[in-house]
């Protein structure tokens, strides 16, 4: 049995109806391609979880003051920083790099959270570009002790090294 087919059944779905990739999920070496890269995103995760000492939540209340990551079932990487006055958040985004309708990177300030962060489910902001992400598949909150100024310092460098390893992959995925 190929990789993709080894995927759980939620994400090969959403795979198969993203914009802009729905021509390489026809094939079934290209399907595998994109489990492989989708795999490798998702240790690069938990190794940068595990190293932040994060903690794997399956829910974040829409009033989580605290800074966390999210994989998304796309593999696309959220960092989104701690709740300042007002709920304002810093969020930097990085998509699966193939698809044509997202941006590739992207980094706001004064985002807020729309509703509460839940596994299956997008993650919805109001006051910039980014309006929801594809349905969350991992979610890693920093310790309830870390000071705000800490939180932010830790989810930039995580989610720096992130995107920078995923649009390695992004860049390595698809064949000239």
């Amino acid at each position: 049995m190929g990789s993709f087919k080894k995927l759980p059944k939620d994400v090969q779905s959403h795979l198969q109806s993203l914009s802009g990739i729905s021509e390489l999920t026809s094939s079934p070496a290209l399907q595998d391609l994109l489990a492989d890269s989708w795999n490798r995103k998702e240790k690069i995760f938990t190794d940068q979880v595990n190293s932040y000492g994060m903690m794997i939540e399956h829910h974040l209340p829409s009033d989580e003051s605290r800074a966390f990551l999210v994989l998304t079932y796309s593999g696309s990487i959220l960092g989104v920083g701690p709740a300042e006055s007002g709920g304002a958040r810093q969020v930097i985004y990085a998509s699966i790099g193939i698809r044509k309708d997202v941006p590739e990177t992207l980094k706001e300030n004064k985002m807020k959270l729309k509703k509460a962060v839940n596994l299956d489910k997008n993650v919805e902001f109001t006051g910039g570009a980014l309006k929801k992400s594809s349905p969350a598949y991992k979610i890693a909150v920093m310790p309830q002790e870390m000071q705000a100024f800490d939180q932010t310092r830790q989810i930039e460098k995580a989610a720096d090294a992130i995107t920078r390893e995923f649009v390695t992959i992004n860049n390595t995925m698809i064949p000239e």
